[in-house]
């Protein structure tokens, strides 16, 4: 959907219900990374600004919803993901590299999370990662949040300074999530090639 079409959509919408599909488009963006969860918070961001909504519920709403999505995702990564990467150790998921997950996240691990909200695509993967790497939950807590207050100040702030040009905002936030995927899914490619290579060499 395009701005306008979610923009008239939320206008016919009563504050409480777009405030929930706000909370709720910030929870699926973490678990289904395609979701136009950035634009629907510019569009929420658009209608506070002509005084349909308010900034500060309009940022903790998004912000919660967001967390949740992370948290939820870490804490998959941290019940499921051992026993994960050991049913499937004879394939590319390699149980050393479970050990490498957590030796890279004791070493990068506070960066990756503050960043993590401005990695679209991976972002998902990272709180995953976190589970699995055994962060602490306070850690994963705290700098998560960090990095989804950083990346809402960033897109409400946008919109309140440049709503009379909108169209511009969302077009960058687009272009900017749309790089950043393309480039993910490349590291992502060019990864497990290397740990495909890597397993046949040593069969």
């Amino acid at each position: 959907m395009s701005f306008e079409e979610i923009l008239f959509y939320l206008t016919t919408k009563q504050a409480i219900v777009i405030y929930g599909v706000l909370l709720l488009s910030a929870f699926i963006e973490n678990i289904f990374p395609p979701f136009p969860s950035d634009t629907i918070t510019l569009v929420g961001a658009f209608m506070a600004g002509r005084g349909d909504l308010t900034y500060i519920p309009l940022f903790i709403t998004v912000t919660i919803g967001g967390m949740a999505g992370a948290m939820f995702l870490y804490y998959l990564g941290r019940f499921k993901g051992r026993s994960f990467f050991r049913k499937y150790d004879k394939y590319y998921l390699k149980i050393d590299n479970l050990h490498k997950i957590e030796r890279w996240f004791k070493r990068w691990g506070v960066l990756v999370l503050v960043v993590s909200r401005f990695m679209a695509g991976i972002r998902s993967v990272v709180a995953i990662a976190a589970g699995v790497g055994d962060v602490p939950a306070g850690r994963m807590t705290i700098f998560t949040f960090i990095s989804f207050c950083l990346w809402y100040l960033m897109l409400i702030g946008g919109m309140y300074l440049l709503k009379s040009n909108w169209v511009k905002l969302v077009e960058v936030v687009k272009s900017y999530n749309i790089i950043l995927v393309i480039i993910s899914a490349l590291v992502i490619t060019v990864w497990l090639i290397i740990v495909y290579r890597r397993s046949g060499i040593k069969k």
